[in-house]
């Protein structure tokens, strides 16, 4: 500006006339360059229309329609998405369908309005765009993974996968689409949050059953009768229990004592009273009368020690079967023999003779009854691989056991959700929907039902989910999923196997920590299926950061993965998901 004002105000002709001389073409070239950039922009956008018109055409091919129709179908999507476009004019749009190569061809010649370059006389720049696409139908099984955890309920992101994932169906499967691409086309579905619904199937993958019982036995101890109490030792006369087989002393015993006798021994025991050394009756005993009341009775009279009751022969014990009961025992000292002289002593005792009983146990078991189809992940050798299911390589599932505790009237109490994680309530196991897996089908309205079904909550364990999607395809689960469901082999010829991974947050749960957390088992899941050649795509729905890392690393290259911010977004992605697997190649 500065300088057209010097030139304004310079009278000099000269350089009037040399500025206007020179402004033309300085016109010319900035106009040009302006120009040619909105015709590049605008080439870009009608090569983007036409690439999603012929793939929309192969679509409707794949339904059975005519050449004609398919003509008029790649026309009217042009026309509908470039015919707002201010200043761009285009020819009729050019379409040959090969039904040799399963191609179809389009091609056309649009004009860009010019603006600023018409000073030289241009009114338009012209531009040609040029697209096919395929409509060959190859055998393909896909499974779909759908992250259902909490976070999933926020900003309607289940609702706007739900409806990205009808629009998934309906490009694979079309609706009225011809018997051979029904048959070859099968979709299976899993959703997990912080476990998977393994529904029918779980007997299979656990070796278990769905409804279950634990049991446990809590062990009582109930103290034996094995010891016997001496009771009140009396001090100037000794009472024992002999064994009357050798006549050694078993024990001695004064009032309210307890002998405790096996069944056994009853027959073989003897009551003898002795006189101490440093007792005052020391010296002075010459007889001693006894007298036994209660559940048997008898009366003996002794002159010599020691002073038995059932009296003794050649110095060895009388035999005498005893029963168990409660006795009393008078015992009477004389200086002289046969009770003569004076009675020095006059004592009684109580006593008894009971059972002898060891020590022992009683066992109450405990059970718990629980019903469930939920799974974790597997470990062993085989936690990262898709090796089928069996000893030594079954999931993991919810389990009960019993923690033994005094201070319950019951013993203790049942914790129910997995040993490797107790005390945790993030892992009881009560978390899993109620919806289970798909496996591979044709059936539009089965999936499209599944789909609908979906609710979300709990956590995130995204690692199960890519093992499952993995399952539902891979040729060893044919154990699992057999008859029409039965995955192709990964040597099928003119086959194709995909998955597609889904998530909204960060993998944040797993069973197992010590084979890695979530998200490191994902990317070793991921590793492994990859190498045999299995699609996988990866959306990361409004996704944090750690999402999308582990879903970017996952996808089998960068135009596999999509990261949709918005409900069109998302739709979009699965649609070219759709596409791409429906092998409809852009091949321009």
């Amino acid at each position: 500006m500065n300088i057209l004002r010097r030139i304004s105000r310079d009278k000099s002709g000269q350089v009037a006339i040399l500025f206007a001389l020179s402004i033309i073409p300085l016109v010319a070239v900035a106009g040009f360059a302006i120009d040619f950039q909105q015709t590049v922009k605008r080439k870009a956008k009608v090569q983007l229309v036409m690439d999603s018109a012929v793939l929309a055409a192969a679509r409707v091919k794949q339904t059975g329609a005519s050449d004609a129709e398919i003509r008029q179908t790649v026309q009217q999507f042009m026309d509908a998405q470039i015919g707002g476009l201010g200043g761009l004019d285009c020819d009729p749009t050019s379409v040959t369908v090969s039904n040799t190569d399963e191609e179809i061809d389009a091609s056309i010649l649009c004009k860009q309005t010019t603006y600023l370059i018409k000073v030289i006389g241009r009114e338009d720049m012209p531009f040609r765009v040029n697209s096919a696409s395929e409509y060959g139908i190859d055998k393909v099984d896909v499974a779909f993974m759908f992250d259902i955890s909490g976070s999933m309920n926020s900003s309607n992101r289940l609702t706007n996968l739900k409806a990205a994932a009808h629009e998934a169906i309906d490009v694979l499967l079309p609706a009225g689409a011809p018997p051979e691409l029904i048959e070859d086309t099968r979709l299976a579905m899993m959703s997990y949050n912080g476990m998977v619904n393994a529904g029918e199937f779980f007997d299979d993958v656990t070796g278990t059953t769905a409804t279950r019982t634990y049991t446990h036995d809590v062990v009582t101890v109930v103290p034996g009768s094995d010891e016997s109490d001496e009771g009140d030792l009396l001090d100037d006369v000794t009472v024992g229990l002999y064994n009357e087989d050798n006549n050694e002393l078993i024990m001695e015993f004064g009032d309210d004592a307890v002998l405790a006798v096996e069944p056994d021994q009853l027959e073989y025991l003897a009551i003898a009273v002795t006189i101490p050394s440093g007792s005052d009756l020391e010296g002075q005993d010459e007889s001693v009368w006894l007298r036994l009341r209660g559940d048997e009775r008898h009366d003996q009279t002794e002159n010599g020690s020691p002073y038995s009751l059932f009296g003794d022969s050649g110095g060895n014990f009388n035999q005498h079967d005893w029963e168990y009961g409660e006795y009393r025992l008078r015992i009477r000292v004389y200086t002289e023999d046969d009770l003569g002289g004076s009675r020095i002593y006059n004592r009684r005792i109580d006593f008894e003779i009971v059972e002898a009983v060891a020590e022992t146990t009683t066992t109450d078991t405990k059970s718990y009854t629980l019903t469930s189809t939920c799974v974790w992940e597997r470990d062993g050798a085989n936690r990262f691989n898709d090796t089928a299911p069996g000893p030594g390589n079954y999931l993991s599932h919810r389990q009960a056991w019993f923690i033994e505790d005094d201070s319950y009237s019951d013993g203790g109490y049942w914790e129910v959700g997995h040993p490797s994680r107790p005390n945790d309530s993030k892992y009881d196991g009560d978390e899993c929907r109620s919806h289970s897996i798909v496996e591979l089908t044709n059936n539009r309205d089965v999936l499209g039902n599944y789909v609908t079904s979906l609710t979300a909550d709990g956590w995130t364990a995204g690692h199960l989910g890519v093992a499952w999607t993995w399952y539902l395809v891979s040729e060893h689960w044919k154990t699992v999923f057999d008859g029409d469901a039965e995955p192709l082999a990964y040597t099928e010829p003119d086959s194709a196997k995909a998955v597609i991974l889904m998530t909204d947050g960060s993998f944040n749960t797993e069973i197992f920590p010590g084979q890695g957390s979530s998200d490191q088992q994902a990317r070793a899941i991921c590793d492994q299926m990859k190498a045999t050649e299995v699609k996988v795509y990866a959306v990361a729905l409004n996704a944090p950061q750690a999402g999308k890392d582990v879903l970017s690393y996952c996808a089998s290259g960068s135009d596999y993965y999509f990261e949709p911010e918005s409900a069109a977004e998302l739709t979009e992605a699965y649609r070219q998901i759709a596409t791409s697997i429906s092998d409809l190649r852009i091949s321009r």
